[in-house]
């Protein structure tokens, strides 16, 4: 397995830096064989030796959709804020079942960071991947919300954030397991035609 510490949702994109270890727990293979140990061979038959336990076979589970809070569909400081909460619950969905059409319809074109984070995600499924965990997690309450300005014609939602553990499973099989990760964010976004859409994402 592969362990790793990400910093919120930016580290989830590192791919280096990753220790690999493994562990062999059978016998000295310079051993010979006992009496017992070759007529156990001998009368084994292949269905026996070589069918795998089909609990060993990790399996994607499945996963609910997230659902926008009312308050996301109001045009004020209160609904920038929870907007920013449906906006990271999606990405943690994006990331766990690869349908980044909620994500993506949310993302203006000038988002970078969503840009990227459909490109990701898309490519953990494509190689039959997935994603375990790794909700975000922040307090509402504890969030702030700049108006638009005719400087800035963005809410800027300001707040503390921690990431969930997860595990990533890969197409070959290898698994990739991220640390719980805290953080800041810094979300911009825009009510247009009568729903928030994001323009720009800053974690550290």
């Amino acid at each position: 397995m592969n362990r790793r510490v990400g910093v919120a949702l930016v580290a989830l994109a590192v791919s280096a830096g990753l220790v690999l270890s493994a562990c062999d727990g059978g016998e000295d293979p310079t051993d010979p064989p006992t009496s017992e140990t070759s007529e156990t061979s001998e009368s084994a038959t292949p269905t026996e030796t070589e069918t795998a336990d089909p609990t060993d076979v990790p399996t994607q589970p499945e996963v609910e959709a997230p659902t926008p809070a009312d308050e996301a569909l109001v045009d004020d400081h209160v609904g920038a804020i929870w907007a920013v909460r449906y906006f990271l619950d999606l990405y943690a969905y994006m990331r766990q079942t690869g349908d980044t059409g909620q994500f993506d319809a949310m993302s203006a074109s000038e988002c970078q960071f969503c840009a990227s984070a459909v490109e990701r995600a898309t490519a953990i499924h494509e190689d039959d991947g997935w994603v375990e965990g790794g909700e975000i997690v922040f307090d509402v309450h504890g969030a702030t919300a700049e108006y638009p300005t005719d400087e800035e014609p963005n809410y800027l939602v300001r707040f503390s954030l921690t990431q969930e553990p997860q595990t990533i499973t890969r197409g070959d099989g290898s698994i990739d397991e991220v640390d719980s990760a805290s953080g800041n964010g810094v979300v911009a976004l825009q009510f247009v035609n009568g729903r928030f859409v994001v323009f720009g994402v800053n974690l550290e």
